[in-house]
């Protein structure tokens, strides 16, 4: 589907129809993709949702998260 490696990835949870729905964000050189993962019924399981998401996506990208909101 994508040619170039995707250098990171950032989960969202954000409210909508009443549930909370988790999307993921992957940022390549070129462009930037979103995708919507999933709705739950509530946030705690939605973050907890994103959590695991953000932590598979990013194992083996070049510029894995710091733990602290910013790259590197």
């Amino acid at each position: 589907m994508f040619k170039d490696r995707a250098l990171i990835a950032e989960t969202f949870v954000e409210e909508k129809d009443g549930q909370w729905s988790v999307f993921i964000e992957v940022l390549f050189k070129d462009e930037t993709v979103r995708y919507e993962v999933g709705r739950y019924f509530t946030k705690k399981k939605a973050e907890l949702v994103a959590g695991y998401i953000k932590r598979c996506a990013n194992r083996d990208l070049p510029y894995p998260n710091d733990g602290l909101g910013g790259c590197c």
